[in-house]
């Protein structure tokens, strides 16, 4: 009888002391889609002096000779009416208005001050948009072997992905948009995939 006794005791004791460990078990990690894998080198370089992701055959490259960059973009991409020193890369309209959204990248470029990186970076996102910038998503890249900061979603009459590097007394902002259009979010991860797998400094 004892026994018996001891018996249920012990099966809601096993049982409890299982749900226990069972909680404490951590959950997995989950994985954030990396929107910026490194470009593979094409197969067909040029014969150019610039650095080999700038010398692909089967993209569009820009060369920004004054600033000391370039990159390239995918084939179905133009380059808008945008003065040649500021890049205006749009992907196809993705829709039939009068006025058609494109996913469009822009590049920026200003002198650097002596603050941090990610300083410069906040005081620019606080005067381009209203919201707070510790709400938006700020994530660490790597572009052409510096590293920068990338922010989203940044909110002006359409949202903004920016990416922030600094390089020989520059401040370079990559700006892309619209990240809050559906219709455009295909056309721009690709824009934003290629042009910072491979964008390079050239001095």
């Amino acid at each position: 009888m004892k026994s018996q006794i001891f018996v249920w005791t012990l099966i809601p004791a096993l049982l409890l002391s299982g749900c226990v460990s069972a909680s404490n078990v951590p959950e997995p990690a989950t994985v954030t889609p990396n929107v910026m894998p490194h470009l593979n080198p094409s197969p067909t370089p040029s014969n150019s002096t610039l650095p080999l992701t700038c010398q692909i055959t089967d993209l569009n490259i820009y060369i920004n000779k004054a600033d000391g960059y370039c990159f390239a973009y995918p084939i179905r991409f133009t380059l808008g009416d945008q003065p040649s020193d500021k890049p205006d890369v749009r992907g196809p309209a993705v829709d039939d208005s009068e006025e058609p959204i494109h996913a469009t990248l822009g590049v920026e470029v200003t002198p650097a001050t002596d603050k941090t990186l990610r300083e410069q970076a906040e005081a620019y996102v606080k005067e381009f948009s209203v919201v707070d910038p510790s709400t938006f998503t700020w994530s660490q890249v790597q572009v052409g072997g510096e590293a920068g900061w990338m922010v989203e979603p940044v909110p002006a009459m359409l949202a903004y992905r920016i990416v922030f590097v600094q390089h020989n007394g520059n401040l370079f902002r990559l700006m892309y948009w619209p990240v809050d259009i559906p219709e455009a979010k295909a056309d721009l991860d690709e824009l934003t995939q290629t042009t910072l797998g491979s964008f390079a400094f050239t001095k």
